[in-house]
């Protein structure tokens, strides 16, 4: 997840006042908002905006609170599932699977577009294989690709940090308009940008990892400006996180 050097920003000195008809102890459906002072918000969309989230609500009506407001944003299921009855909300696993076969490999008569639905769980096998094979694609080590995954979203397709970093591979909006990603939620393309990043770090770097997985999670610009891993916490804590996964 690549951030912004010289870019970190502090605890929010104000937090927008919220109705308490918005604050939910148990969200029944849509995307739920966790908020740092420990409410939650169940929304129906958001969207970046410079340093801030602007939350659209259920109900109609928008909240724009900054990055550091937000702990994360996660995909909720619209009802609690009775085992073994109905699929997960969005579309079912095999058609999730089916429309990531899809995606990977194209048929010459394919049928109707499926649509990537929020939501829709993807099974990690076939997420893995994914990465595999975009990874030989671009001749980059299958299990540092594997890892870097691991570590930055546990092949969470929608997942979205507080600062914006989104999809698998937890791409930053520059970095993913840097690679021509378009939609950061598809799986293919998402794996496809992040392993592009990774193989223009390995060149940089001549293949020395700490430093890639540093640049990749700090910027280029902190690791040349540091002449190595970063001194900030987060960054020593990911190398290495990613690294004992690489070991395995």
């Amino acid at each position: 997840m690549n951030r912004p050097f010289f870019r970190r920003r502090g605890l929010a000195a104000v937090l927008y006042a919220l109705p308490l008809t918005c604050v939910l102890t148990t969200p029944v459906k849509g995307d739920v908002a966790l908020l740092r002072n420990g409410r939650s918000l169940t929304v129906s969309d958001y969207r970046m905006d410079g340093d801030r989230v602007v939350l659209m609500m259920e109900g109609g009506g928008e909240i724009a609170l900054l990055n550091d407001q937000i702990v994360a944003i996660r995909r909720e299921p619209q009802a609690p599932l009775p085992a073994p009855a109905s699929p997960p909300a969005g579309i079912s696993p095999p058609a999730a699977q089916a429309a990531l076969a899809t995606l990977i490999e194209p048929r010459a008569d394919p049928g109707p577009p499926m649509e990537l639905v929020p939501g829709a769980v993807f099974d990690r096998e076939a997420l893995r294989d994914l990465a595999g094979r975009i990874a030989r694609k671009y001749q980059v080590d299958e299990a540092l690709v594997r890892a870097v995954i691991e570590v930055e979203s546990r092949y969470d397709a929608f997942a979205v940090s507080p600062r914006g970093a989104m999809g698998l591979m937890q791409l930053m909006p520059d970095t993913a308009s840097r690679f021509a990603v378009r939609n950061v939620f598809n799986p293919v393309e998402n794996v496809d940008g992040g392993v592009r990043y990774l193989k223009v770090l390995l060149e940089r770097y001549s293949g020395q990892v700490r430093l890639v997985l540093a640049a990749y999670n700090a910027g280029e610009e902190a690791v040349d400006h540091f002449r190595g891993i970063p001194p900030f916490r987060e960054t020593e804590q990911y190398v290495v996180r990613v690294l004992k996964v690489l070991s395995r």
